[in-house]
């Protein structure tokens, strides 16, 4: 691979690719052969590969035996060439061996071809890894660690160029001869035929001695750059806990697990017990005792390597006798086992000793509901003056920076500007944005365009930056509006938005919070300068570490009392610091108080490391359960809202949680998530509609405690970026890891990671909706893969038939165009949680999703089921979620619903295609067999020209909580089989679910119906008898798009009734006020009512 010196670059490019190699590495008789393989594979190789990097790093790859000009149109396709004829095979071979031979000294301008080269390598080798199961295991095990150890030398030359002198370079080139070597042994063809013979096993182990003494040698001056090969260190305890349930449930008669039944699991499972017994006796002491700590590591290690040896097994995989084995490790367990019986004689433990498991001084119950709202203490002032810029003062566009830094409360104080009522009077048009460090400018656009538009049409996400840039402009053109950009990072960000906001000369503002004021000055051009937010007084400290602790009380007890001064002076007015502060002594015994403080105050820091040190102490003082639900926050973006149904689902997935005798999992997982908030480690972003947690997420420098400590536990690895993931290199033993960065850049990347077992991409929010991505080789990889979030990305128009081979899987959400799902999708054996987002309209399931016995949640926006051998397919008595159903057949409904009998939540739409279907029924729907279904939403869908076909009945379940209907058109009389049900605390009539002008409540009814949502209807009066007590326990009505409604009864919730929301009800003057007034009588003054209308207060 050396190349002849002396000639210049001229020289080398009129020598091209099609030229045989100079001096003593010309093979003439081969060179033509080579440029007709060049010129043949072209078209067939992957195009992809020509957009591959934004800034074209992959796109003059080049073998460095041979050498052209950097505009050579056939250099620049060399690289995408995968050599399969045996001819093309032996020129690379001889080609090799002859530089190897040369052994002239390589230049630093030499480096470039090293890099190229050892992308093309990658290519080669990626082709071959994966083919799966075609590769004998040794080999493959081979061929891993030259990919491990030519993707790290990519990592050294691209991050350590200086540590490369003659020497270094030297070493380098016959690295990569003896790498080439053992490649072009390889014939691809021959791999696919199963056929392969042995590699070149001298040109390999000089590779392994060659990467070894690179590694050291870097790593003397960068230790940094040697990855670390330890196992997760969060809860290892919980880790063991889920390992034995795993090994249970596979030992167990029912499992029928065939490819354990020559290996002693048995065993191994009782020896496990023993040691995860005895760790829970050290947990505390092996802080102080180096003996316990290596035992305790020694146990992990095992455990997390029996784990890997079960998971390849089922995958197919047989290890050979150079790995890990059964054997091996019982032998090992059986080792340690008896270090723990002497250590055990020889100390004396306690064998009484209970576990230590630190647990919350006070569980929250899954019924307990947080407080949305940030806690606002004092900053009156600083209120004042922010919306006294807003009002006042120059009719021109102005930007109001808010600065400070991270913890201080911008956000909280933009939040509460944002929601004054006097402000939101005042600008027609208001809208929230939150930027962040990294961010997408159509995201953000989109999440303003949502503000502006009540129902923004569906289009918007299919348009481009551009459009969308002028659709926000129109949007605000002739209006006064309020812009709110949280969290801006760098002007930048500012630029690429600026102009979507147009000077309308009548008041308009805009609100930027900024940790940098560096950022806000250029920004505000005709303002006042930024207003920089302060710390609260010690008063204000004070009060709202007290309201933190003991809402509702005005006295705080004696022992916070004694150290008010030490805790106000250790928090520097902070806010942050104080929640977080709060969140620790409420966990804690009052008695402990003193002790902990002490601890804290003892260290003289800044306010920043003094949030970043109280931030380290609530985290130590998690339970280890919690802390690795805490760390997940990692991975995803900075300031991104977590669905809370979505984060327990993974959760569950991780093993993270496990059901208990008297809670299922998703309880578990729910006290999990509701402990973090009345911690102050997770925010409360979106509240549902009676009151539960949507929606949450973590502040910005608690996500960043997440990155560190995450990192630093080998919890979780995050990749952000093409940089990142080009230069990342893979831990040995990689449990989890999360990519935020473009689609495009993460399906080139190549990454091999065949230990993981979770995989989680996100982009910032945003979907890649057009053309499917070609990801079947990284499934191939991936084998091991319990959780698989790949929602973001567009697999395209055909179920990717790799997926179909992950059988370790428990958690599966994509994105796709697919019309059908193929009937192996049983295979997946193991899934619990399946979530499908669909480009096209609807999917076909096949019939052979009932034997997925372990489905817990099929969430997917519309699909129907192949109803071929319903009769005797079986039931799915765990599936609690059933969310996009559409069904076209009466009698296919009762059956449907038969076989999910334990349902907790269904979302079902009923298609009526024939008269005959649906007139001629026998009209009653039954539903109350669902003894537990909690959650129903029903819409009807019906062909125009049908005489109105909905005159059937329902039975609903008893436990129904939530209730959404649309499409039936009911006459308002049917309410009656609504307004009885005892536990009905949500109802949501939407679209034509009632016809009628006049709904005319009779008697008292909806007892327990705290949200009620009227949507789309055509009702003109909506009436009640006098005396009748309305919706006695109503809190939250919502009426959106009643455009004839203009009576509404005026007793609604008696005193209950704490908002009313008002959307497109152009009469909503003439029912409002008597409403207010009656509450008003009833002692109800604290009513809020929001009315608006976009249409309506737009000044066109």
């Amino acid at each position: 691979m050396n190349r002849k010196k002396g000639l210049t670059d001229d020289d080398q490019g009129r020598r091209g690719m099609g030229d045989p190699p100079e001096s003593g590495h010309r093979i003439p008789e081969a060179a033509g052969k080579w440029k007709c393989e060049c010129t043949r594979r072209v078209a067939i190789q992957n195009a992809q590969e020509e957009a591959e990097v934004a800034n074209g790093t992959e796109g003059n790859l080049v073998p460095p035996i041979y050498r052209g000009r950097k505009e050579n149109p056939v250099q620049d396709l060399l690289p995408k060439i995968i050599p399969v004829e045996p001819e093309v095979h032996r020129t690379c071979f001889q080609a090799l061996i002859a530089s190897k031979i040369s052994r002239q000294p390589y230049e630093k301008k030499d480096e470039h071809i090293f890099r190229v080269f050892i992308n093309t390598l990658l290519i080669y080798l990626w082709e071959i890894l994966k083919t799966g199961g075609c590769v004998m295991m040794s080999l493959k095990d081979r061929l891993k660690m030259v990919y491990d150890g030519l993707r790290s030398l990519r990592i050294i030359l691209k991050g350590n160029p200086d540590v490369f002198d003659e020497k270094m370079r030297d070493l380098t080139g016959l690295l990569l001869c003896d790498a080439g070597l053992v490649i072009f042994s390889l014939s691809l063809d021959e791999i696919k035929d199963g056929s392969v013979k042995e590699m070149d096993l001298e040109s390999f182990q000089n590779f392994l001695k060659r990467i070894k003494l690179i590694k050291a040698i870097v790593a003397e001056k960068y230790p940094e750059t040697s990855p670390s090969s330890k196992f997760p260190r969060t809860n290892e305890l919980g880790f063991i806990d889920f390992l034995l349930k795993y090994i249970g449930d596979l030992t167990n008669p029912d499992a029928h697990s065939v490819a354990l039944s020559n290996y002693r699991i048995h065993a191994i499972h009782e020896e496990l017990v023993y040691l995860r017994s005895f760790l829970g006796r050290i947990v505390e002491l092996r802080n102080k005792d180096q003996e316990l700590q290596a035992l305790w590591d020694r146990v992990v290690e095992v455990a997390y390597n029996i784990e890997f040896l079960i998971d390849s097994l089922l995958d197919g995989d047989i290890l050979d006798s150079s790995s890990i084995s059964f054997d091996s490790v019982e032998k090992e367990i059986k080792i340690i086992k008896a270090v723990a019986l002497n250590i055990s004689d020889r100390k004396t433990l306690d064998l009484n000793v209970k576990e230590v498991t630190k647990r919350p001084n006070n569980m929250p119950s899954q019924g307990s509901m947080p407080i949305i709202n940030d806690m606002i203490v004092g900053l009156e002032d600083e209120a004042t003056s922010i919306i006294n810029r807003l009002t006042r003062g120059s009719s021109q566009l102005q930007i109001v920076p808010i600065v400070g830094m991270p913890g201080l409360g911008k956000t909280t104080l933009a939040k509460k500007v944002y929601n004054n009522s006097f402000v939101t009077s005042y600008f027609y048009t208001r809208a929230w944005c939150t930027v962040s460090q990294v961010y997408h400018r159509k995201n953000l656009l989109l999440e303003i365009l949502t503000c502006i538009h009540s129902k923004p049409p569906t289009n918007f996400s299919e348009m481009c930056e551009e459009d969308l840039a002028a659709e926000v402009r129109r949007g605000l053109l002739r209006t006064r509006y309020l812009i709110v950009l949280d969290d801006i990072w760098d002007t930048e960000a500012w630029n690429e938005l600026e102009a979507s906001f147009p000077d309308n000369r009548n008041g308009s503002r805009v609100i930027v919070t900024s940790r940098k004021s560096d950022v806000a000055a250029p920004i505000d051009k005709l303002g006042e300068g930024p207003h920089f937010l302060r710390p609260l007084t010690p008063d204000e400290s004070w009060d709202l570490l007290n309201m933190k602790l003991f809402p509702g009380n005005d006295l705080p007890p004696p022992e916070l009392c004694e150290l008010q001064t030490k805790i106000v002076e250790m928090c520097q007015g902070l806010p942050l610091t104080i929640v977080i502060l709060a969140g620790i002594l409420a966990n804690e015994d009052q008695h402990g108080w003193k002790e902990l403080v002490d601890g804290l105050s003892s260290r003289i820091v800044s306010s920043i490391e003094q949030c970043s040190a109280a931030i380290e102490l609530s985290y130590k003082n998690l339970p280890d359960n919690l802390k690795p639900c805490f760390l997940y926050f990692r991975a995803f973006p900075e300031d991104h809202d977590h669905t809370t149904k979505k984060l327990i689902w993974l959760w569950e997935a991780e093993g993270f949680t496990q059901k208990t005798e008297f809670k299922s999992v998703e309880d578990v997982a729910n006290d999990f998530l509701m402990d973090l908030i009345h911690r102050s480690l997770v925010i409360v972003s979106k509240q549902s509609s009676i009151g539960g947690v949507k929606a949450c997420r973590v502040h910005d420098l608690l996500h960043e405690f997440c990155v560190t400590k995450g990192k630093e536990e080998n919890f979780l690895q995050l990749v952000r970026g093409y940089d990142e993931i080009y230069t990342f290199r893979v831990p040995r033993n990689l449990r989890r890891l999360c990519i935020n960065s473009n689609p495009e850049h993460f399906c080139k990347s190549r990454l091999f990671a065949p230990t993981i077992h979770s995989l989680i991409h996100s982009y910032g929010g945003k979907r890649l909706r057009r053309c499917g991505l070609e990801l079947s080789s990284i499934f191939g990889i991936f084998k091991l893969v319990r959780v698989l979030e790949l929602s973001n990305i567009n697999l395209g128009t055909a179920f990717p038939r790799e997926l179909e081979l992950l059988v370790q899987l428990r958690y599966l959400a994509i994105l796709g165009a697919m019309r059908s799902i193929p009937s192996s999708i049983d295979n997946l054996s193991n899934l619990e949680t399946f979530i499908f987002n669909m480009v096209v309209q609807t999917i076909l399931l096949p019939d052979t999703i009932w034997n997925l016995k372990k489905l817990r949640r099929l969430q997917i926006t519309d699909f129907e089921l192949s109803t071929d051998n319903l009769d005797t397919a079986a039931d799915l008595y765990d599936l609690n979620t059933f969310s996009g159903l559409s069904l076209s057949s009466w009698a296919t409904i009762r059956k449907v619903f038969r076989k999910i009998p334990n349902i907790h939540k269904l979302k079902c739409t009923l298609v009526a295609g024939n008269e005959h279907n649906w007139v001629s029924a026998d009209k009653i729907l039954v539903l109350d067999f669902l003894s537990g279904l909690e959650s129903l939403n029903l819409m009807f869908h019906h062909d125009t020209w049908l005489p109105n076909p909905c005159q059937f009945e329902f039975q609903f379940p008893l436990a129904t909580r939530k209730l959404t209907l649309s499409g039936f058109r009911f006459p308002w009389s049917k309410i009656s089989a609504i307004e009885n049900l005892p536990n009905l605390e949500v109802l949501k009539l939407r679209c034509d679910a009632f016809k009628g002008e006049i709904w005319n409540m009779e008697k008292e009814g909806f007892p327990k119906v705290r949200f009620l949502e009227i949507s789309a209807l055509d009702i003109v009066k909506w009436t009640a008898y006098e005396g009748v007590d309305c919706f006695p326990s109503l809190q939250n009505l919502v009426l959106i798009s009643c455009g004839s409604l203009k009576e509404i009864p005026s007793c609604l919730g008696s005193s209950t009734l704490e908002i009313i929301e008002v959307s497109h009800c152009p009469f909503s003057a003439s029912f409002i006020e008597p409403l207010q007034e009656e509450q008003m009588d009833l002692g109800n003054a604290d009513l809020k009512i929001d009315i608006s209308s976009h249409e309506d207060e737009m000044d066109y």
